[in-house]
């Protein structure tokens, strides 16, 4: 039967013991998208696995999968950063868990999303080099709506199109995927969110910003805590299911150690 073999770049979004001596990995990989296999005698493994298969680990992995068959057969990998930061800090185990969550409920078996991938480990890194949990999945979150196909509109109003002036408030509906006006919100159509000026300010600025420039962006205070808890609701509202890892991520940002806000 045909085969799909890679050695192509891919992050561990997952990995469970299968028996005694196998794991079964979700991979996230580039030009593949999300790809589900099984590593033989990895527990056992001395050398082609050992530190390799760990969650968020970074590889260049060697699989083959038939056309027919549902999982892969993982054969070798190299290990191309281990982001072990992302292990040892709580905080940044944390923010990557949502990262993390957000990327598997985005992604199916073997449908491309290079740009959701460079995301990824733009987060990735970023978090492992010590930039703010908080701000860093803020951004990401953002980005991602856009990079799935369910960017928010924060132009004009959903609902009767009014361009939207940004000295005012307005409020955010999940169910519009966008902005709603004052004068539509009291029509009793749409429920949602009041955000601040500034946070759609900022919003629409990370929008329209490449990933490289991302990192300039000082995001903190108020604007930020609108800007992760917006990003939650319209998730969770998307997925249709509630976000595991949120609360915990969102104790330690609501109550941060210098570190990690």
């Amino acid at each position: 039967m045909p085969t799909i073999r890679t050695d192509l770049p891919a992050v561990v979004l997952d990995s469970r013991d299968h028996g005694e001596s196998d794991k079964i990995i979700t991979l996230f990989c580039k030009d593949i998208g999300k790809l589900t296999a099984i590593a033989k005698g990895a527990h056992r493994s001395k050398k082609r696995f050992v530190n390799k298969l760990e969650l968020f680990s970074f590889l260049s992995v060697t699989c083959s999968k038939s056309a027919q068959a549902g999982l892969g057969l993982i054969t070798d990998g190299v290990l191309l950063n281990s982001f072990m930061t992302l292990r040892s800090s709580v905080s940044r185990y944390q923010a990557a868990s949502v990262i993390r969550e957000f990327t598997l409920l985005a992604t199916s078996e073997q449908s491309p999303e290079n740009d959701l991938f460079a995301l990824l480990l733009w987060a990735l890194h970023s978090l492992d080099r010590g930039e703010s949990c908080s701000s860093t999945t803020a951004i990401f979150l953002i980005k991602f709506f856009d990079s799935i196909g369910y960017r928010p509109d924060f132009s004009c109003c959903q609902s009767c199109g009014l361009r939207y002036q940004n000295k005012n408030p307005a409020v955010f509906s999940n169910q519009a995927g966008g902005l709603i006006c004052p004068r539509c919100m009291a029509a009793g159509t749409f429920s949602g969110r009041r955000l601040s000026p500034g946070t759609i300010r900022v919003i629409s600025a990370i929008q329209n910003q490449s990933i490289t420039k991302l990192q300039r962006l000082k995001l903190s205070g108020t604007i930020l805590d609108d800007l992760l808890d917006n990003a939650y609701r319209y998730g969770r509202h998307l997925f249709q299911r509630e976000i595991i890892s949120w609360r915990f991520f969102w104790d330690s940002s609501t109550n941060p150690s210098p570190q990690s806000r």
